[in-house]
């Protein structure tokens, strides 16, 4: 984890933060190979009719560092039946019989696909399992009909998400500024979420 970004824009009056939205997209000419595992013991599965507390369990151990809270704006009956619509798909990836990340992507409008999480429990970063959990969502994704796959990151996420994302072949198309509340201020994340984003306060 980073040191704290003492260079970040804060509003203390009104516990927001500066954060600085990226926008990428891809158009798949066709079909995406179906990737093969960095090493034995790893593979990632869609995770069907999930139970809500696991679910949630597994989010927040992958996204609190990141401060991803924006599913966590809805509530619980918003997230059930979000998770649980034909629209949505989960993937859990894997390693060494224990769960590492987890990636989601959403489908509702034709023809396109937005990738809505993706993420690895921070002690399994690296090794090439995000890599791995990113080409399974993108071969998943790029079915009969989709021309165009979409996501966003921020300024919170990891320092090399934007590298990455450019490297499996997004590019940027828009770019914007919001002022977040703190989701820690609010309650939604623990204190210590998220270290290298000091609290707005």
């Amino acid at each position: 984890m980073s040191a704290p970004d003492q260079e970040r824009d804060m509003d203390p009056s009104s516990g927001r933060y500066r954060s600085v939205v990226t926008y990428l997209q891809m158009r798949p000419a066709g079909p995406i190979p179906a990737p093969e595992p960095p090493r034995a013991g790893v593979m990632a599965q869609r995770w069907c009719d999930p139970d809500v507390d696991e679910y949630l369990a597994l989010f927040r151990r992958v996204g609190d560092p990141w401060l991803w809270h924006g599913r966590l704006d809805v509530g619980r009956e918003g997230i059930e039946r979000l998770i649980r619509s034909h629209d949505y798909g989960i993937w859990r990836l894997w390693a060494d019989g224990e769960v590492a990340g987890l990636g989601e992507f959403e489908r509702s409008k034709p023809g396109e696909v937005k990738v809505e999480y993706f993420g690895l429990l921070p002690d399994r970063i690296g090794g090439g399992l995000g890599g791995f959990l990113l080409r399974t969502l993108l071969h998943e994704a790029a079915g009969p009909g989709v021309d165009r796959i979409w996501l966003h990151t921020c300024t919170e996420d990891h320092p090399r998400a934007l590298e990455v994302y450019r490297h499996f072949g997004f590019q940027v198309y828009d770019q914007e500024v919001e002022w977040v509340h703190d989701p820690r201020l609010r309650g939604l994340l623990p204190r210590d979420a998220g270290p290298h984003v000091i609290i707005p306060e």
